[in-house]
């Protein structure tokens, strides 16, 4: 499988309040994180690390729900310890969930958008304490179909009004149809995506488009 990702940027993670617990408190989270700890609350959002200077045309927010039906990646345990990583000129990762091949992550990771014509790539690894992850599928999934929706006249939209849908094709990692909303005074897209490279296995994902002051530079 492909080796372990490089280092991903800073976390920002909340520590819960003070509870009753045999463990001692974990005084760092990132370590903690990727080992499973339960004693630190998942991260809501991993900022990536600084790119180019390049003018950002908006930001996108992936919230990375769940996995469905993924491969065993431990024979031992006949079950998998599994984690996203999305590339888009830099990497962000979501926790680790414990020995579960249908995991819930509902992790938000925000990925600022400078170049329309590269997808966003995905890879699911499984977390191995002692050897390199191995892989657990790949996919990706374009940012045009959202940022040509944000940039629409949508004052006076109706709530849950379907802007687009993008359907499976040959080309494409979908599992199901894609559609592009108008949600709470806010673009958004849903994505099923089906991973390539393994036997089965697909990723849920929520995207939503954050406007940003227009010239701003990373």
């Amino acid at each position: 499988g492909a080796g372990r990702p490089a280092a991903v940027g800073r976390i920002h993670a909340t520590l819960p309040p003070a509870r009753s617990s045999p463990r001692p408190a974990c005084s760092a989270p990132i370590q903690c994180l990727e080992a499973g700890d339960s004693s630190v609350d998942k991260p809501v959002l991993y900022r990536p690390s600084a790119m180019a200077s390049e003018p950002v045309l908006g930001k996108l927010s992936v919230r990375v729900v769940r996995g469905h039906n993924l491969v065993v990646a431990d024979p031992l345990t006949h079950t998998s310890d599994p984690y996203v990583v999305l590339y888009y000129g830099s990497q962000v990762k979501t926790s680790v969930q414990k020995k579960n091949v249908n995991p819930l992550w509902n992790d938000v990771l925000v990925l600022p958008v400078t170049n329309l014509t590269k997808p966003v790539k995905l890879e699911v690894f499984d977390a191995d304490t002692f050897t390199a992850d191995d892989s657990m599928g790949v996919a990706e999934f374009s940012v045009t179909d959202i940022y040509d929706a944000a940039k629409l006249d949508l004052k006076h939209a109706s709530d849950g009004t379907r802007i687009k849908t993008i359907y499976p094709v040959g080309a494409n990692y979908l599992g199901g149809e894609s559609h592009v909303s108008w949600k709470n005074g806010k673009v958004v897209q849903d994505l099923i995506l089906k991973l390539k490279n393994v036997d089965s296995g697909s990723v849920v994902l929520q995207l939503e488009w954050v406007h940003v002051v227009p010239g701003v530079t990373l």
